[in-house]
């Protein structure tokens, strides 16, 4: 499905009216299209969050020369061709024209694209995935949604579940706020915390997790070794949210912390996985470490007293690393990541 092709299927569904969008490009491929109506622009754009300064500036930019009407000069423009597509239930309230759309990665195994729109008056945010896998995964989120909303802070709230012709719809309150700055971690350190339930500790071998971490570890003497060690653990059950990074943070003006991006989500997971990744996903996207750096230089974060706090608290001790592998490991082993190159690294540590 090209660039193109996926914009017209997601008109098809919030706005098949849509005749004109304004196109944001980036290394030659469409990652955001956007409504002309002011607010409706200003939703949209906040849709994409950049870490890399160019890429930052380049969003103000947009947000400065849209208020004079000139942000045209940086956007291509898009004609999508929308053919309407029935859902059920339906969205028959989405005011037209103030639909915006953040296409998904076409490299991602499932194919996807987050939209945000007006519907019966308030401001609405959706997750789009089409195939039977792309409804495994929008369905396991909303299942996610509903149970940890009860459980834990930090969960937004589930507004409906949508299928029809081979595409499914996740909805979402639009949530504003601030994005975490790099290099802050108490605030999700703080939320990690409040997500580590009151069940009594269990062996690390049975937590759903472990199987994965068997499945990247087991093929060599090393691997094996590692397992052994990690095997003697008794950790506590925690709030698992298994894409814990900045990115997919929002400081809301109440003061709380809200987490998106529920994919993986589930309760009774194993604790230090959420930590690593937060820390290791910035060293690897954003820092652009090499995988023996960025492995050094999440060690010397989980050294740091709030960290050691938190890993002593879900029954963590001794090195550092065996979270930091236990991580990699399940990332890989479940398909979530590639990290055969950062794994390698931790495991020479």
């Amino acid at each position: 499905m090209t660039d193109l092709e996926l914009l017209s299927r997601v008109t098809g569904i919030f706005d098949p009216s849509v005749k004109r969008m304004g196109g944001l490009r980036r290394g030659g491929r469409l990652l955001l299209a956007l409504p002309d109506g002011k607010e409706a622009y200003s939703k949209a754009l906040r849709l994409y969050q950049p870490q890399r300064p160019a890429a930052r500036m380049m969003v103000a930019a947009l947000e400065v020369m849209s208020r004079f009407r000139l942000h045209g000069a940086l956007l291509s423009s898009l004609n999508p061709k929308p053919a309407r597509r029935n859902i059920s239930p339906a969205l028959p309230d989405i005011e037209p024209g103030a639909c915006g759309i953040l296409l998904g990665s076409p490299e991602h195994r499932v194919r996807r694209a987050i939209v945000s729109y007006r519907n019966a008056g308030d401001w609405e945010v959706a997750k789009v995935a089409f195939g039977n896998e792309g409804a495994e995964v929008l369905e396991h989120e909303a299942e996610a949604l509903k149970e940890l909303g009860q459980l834990a802070k930090g969960v937004p709230g589930l507004l409906g579940l949508h299928r029809g012709n081979g595409v499914t719809v996740l909805r979402m309150p639009y949530l504003s706020g601030q994005p975490v700055a790099r290099g802050e971690s108490d605030s999700a350190i703080a939320l990690l915390e409040s997500w580590i339930a009151k069940n009594t500790p269990q062996s690390i071998t049975q937590f759903p997790e472990w199987s994965a971490i068997e499945d990247a570890l087991s093929e060599t003497d090393t691997g094996r070794a590692v397992l052994a060690a990690l095997s003697q653990h008794v950790l506590a059950p925690v709030i698992c949210h298994g894409d814990f990074a900045r990115w997919n943070l929002l400081h809301r003006a109440d003061g709380s912390l809200m987490v998106l991006d529920w994919e993986w989500g589930h309760a009774g997971g194993m604790p230090g996985i959420d930590l690593v990744h937060y820390f290791l996903q910035d060293a690897r996207l954003v820092e652009r470490l090499k995988p023996s750096e960025a492995i050094r230089s999440t060690i010397g974060k989980l050294r740091s007293s709030a960290c050691q706090a938190y890993l002593a608290k879900t029954g963590w001790s001794g090195d550092a690393i065996l979270p930091i592998i236990a991580c990699l490991a399940y990332k890989q082993g479940a398909g979530h990541q590639e990290n055969t190159e950062v794994l390698e690294a931790a495991l020479l540590v």
